[in-house]
């Protein structure tokens, strides 16, 4: 069984479990340390000290192809591959190569569907127009789907913020089970966006549904203020907050085959100042729903917070 869990226990200790698929610690650092941590350059936005943690109920295995580190069991594997500082001064270019040395990694351990993918960038809104950091990773991205074959229908759930510290790392899980990928009937298919959002539009899924060793799991996109393609709010957390909440619910009821229920939150933060009141809000009205709340660059420099879900 998949779980994430929000936890304090030390790195050391938390690594030497063989149940432990990956450890994503909130530190400032964004470049390999140990397989099976992986280091996103993302802040805690709390006084409390906690990392991510994704386990499972098989143990895993652990290692290193080139430069990208795997760990995976026969029903999983988690694939990460970092970018150095130089590397970001191309981030078209070297983000496709990262995505293809990931999805080269994938099937050569068996795996057939990608389902989840996280992308941490340092300073994503740098840039103006077309020249903008994450409409160039945007790119990088979709050329890579391309020369794998992965088309519009079959891109996984995702979700890309900024971080401020140097390098970048992409990381994902795989299966060999099939998901369902779904779409938000009130948004524009990311992928369809129109022209003023880059040369390429966001490859991913609003959300990816997945059946493992019959337990089934729904795993929702970082989700934000937009409507169609727009976005709602501007310099109103509040309503933001109100928006996201109705797209993350719009897609529990319409993108939610086996009526899964939410399990945990990741919530990414724009400005610290907007911590408390965010989490404040969101435990309010999701008192059962674990939360981990980061302070994070949104894809759009008009967007002040983004949720991901993970549900059981």
């Amino acid at each position: 069984m998949l779980k994430q869990l929000f936890i304090s226990t030390p790195v050391k200790e938390v690594l030497a479990d063989d149940n432990t698929l990956a450890l994503v610690p909130l530190v400032e650092q964004c470049e390999p340390f140990e397989v099976g941590m992986i280091t996103t350059g993302l802040e805690g936005a709390t006084s409390v000290s906690l990392s991510e943690l994704w386990t499972v109920s098989q143990p895993t295995v652990r290692g290193q192809t080139g430069n990208t580190y795997w760990s995976k069991n026969s029903d999983i594997i988690c694939i990460a591959h970092w970018l150095s500082k130089d590397d970001c001064y191309n981030i078209e270019q070297n983000t496709q190569k990262a995505y293809k040395a990931v999805l080269s990694v994938m099937t050569e351990h068996g795996f057939s569907y990608p389902f989840r993918f996280w992308n941490y960038l340092p300073a994503i809104n740098a840039g103006t127009g077309d020249d903008e950091l994450y409409k160039k990773f945007c790119t990088g991205r979709l050329k890579a789907f391309e020369s794998a074959g992965l088309t519009p229908e079959n891109f996984p759930a995702a979700s890309a913020l900024g971080h401020h510290s140097d390098g970048a790392v992409i990381y994902m899980f795989a299966s060999n089970q099939k998901p369902q990928h779904f779409k938000n009937n009130n948004q524009v298919n990311a992928y369809e966006y129109p022209r003023q959002y880059g040369i390429s539009s966001p490859s991913f899924a609003r959300a990816t549904a997945l059946n493992l060793n019959n337990i089934n799991y729904l795993f929702i996109s970082g989700t934000a203020s937009i409507i169609g393609h727009q976005t709602l709010g501007e310099n109103d957390l509040e309503k933001q907050l109100e928006v996201t909440q109705s797209n993350i619910e719009h897609l529990l009821t319409t993108a939610n085959p086996e009526n899964l229920s939410l399990s945990t939150f990741k919530v990414y933060i724009r400005y610290p100042q907007d911590v408390a009141f965010t989490q404040n809000w969101l435990e309010a009205r999701y008192p059962g729903v674990d939360m981990l709340f980061t302070i994070a660059d949104i894809c759009r420099k008009e967007l002040l917070v983004e949720i991901e879900c993970f549900c059981l």
